[in-house]
């Protein structure tokens, strides 16, 4: 399906990315964009009502979409309440029912795995476990089951275990994050697990190589971007690598010419010439 990049698909799609970090990439949403205008600017009541009113006259081919809609507000509404979050968790479960495998279907099963982690009043972590697993399970090479499997990750990464099993997952992971196709996902889990090496001690090249990879992979936000730059720098002089720290220090100067730490960063360059 192609669509221009004005288009109320590619707007709505762009909306949800921001919002939840969805991967969307063929979901079919309504034609009219202006409930997802209304999530975009934090209108989530107004957007609410919007997606509810159309898919009551809607034809069938429309409505799972407005539905989903629907429920993607519910989770932003404010106050969020435990009776809001039940009513989008169940608006989910009524699209997988018409069909668990579509865009929309694998989007709300993996937005179920997210209310259980993090939204719900008491999150249900092994819940939410067992949701991403069945995701990464069923739909390896899915694009979201590559982004659940990162939020898999970051459950039995951070559980409460023993230092030789996080270890031995965080090695796992290692091994199997350069299957990850999705750039998105490669980028977040290389982020994870260098965050992971550096927080439970695992060394600095550890760390430096996920860092790097993390860059390879392609980083989009610039508040992002920003750090990497820096910590893949200091890694690499701190391990001897000194043409790489030359390398990266010298971009992070040429893209961020206006920062607090440049200074700092110009000192380091200086002693590594």
């Amino acid at each position: 399906m192609s669509l221009s990049p004005s288009s109320p698909h590619t707007h709505a799609r762009g909306v949800i990315r921001r919002l939840l970090l969805l991967p969307l990439a063929f979901v079919t949403l309504p034609l009219s964009a202006s409930p997802w205008e209304d999530v975009s600017v934090g209108l989530f009541n107004d957007a609410r009502a919007a997606f509810s009113g159309q898919a009551d006259d809607a034809p069938e081919s429309e409505r799972r979409n407005l539905v989903f809609g629907e429920a993607v507000a519910l989770l932003n509404v404010q106050p969020r309440t435990a009776a809001n979050i039940e009513k989008a968790y169940g608006l989910f479960e009524k699209i997988r029912e018409a069909n668990p495998t579509d865009e929309l279907g694998l989007n709300s099963r993996y937005l179920q795995g997210r209310i259980e982690q993090i939204h719900r009043p008491t999150p249900d972590v092994a819940k939410a476990e067992a949701i991403f697993a069945e995701l990464v399970q069923a739909h390896p090479a899915h694009p979201v089951a590559q982004r659940a499997r990162v939020k898999l990750a970051i459950i039995r990464l951070y559980a409460n275990i023993e230092a030789a099993e996080r270890r031995r997952r965080y090695d796992d992971m290692t091994s199997h994050a350069r299957d990850l196709a999705d750039p998105g996902a490669k980028v977040q889990m290389h982020l994870l697990l260098g965050a992971v090496a550096r927080r439970f001690g695992f060394g600095y090249e550890q760390e430096l190589a996920h860092m790097l990879a993390a860059d390879q992979a392609g980083v989009v936000k610039r508040s992002i971007q920003i750090s990497l730059l820096a910590r893949i720098g200091d890694l690499a002089r701190l391990t001897g690598k000194t043409d790489v720290a030359r390398t990266y220090y010298t971009r992070f100067l040429e893209e961020f010419p206006r920062t607090d730490s440049r200074s700092t960063i110009e000192g380091y360059l200086a002693d590594l010439n």
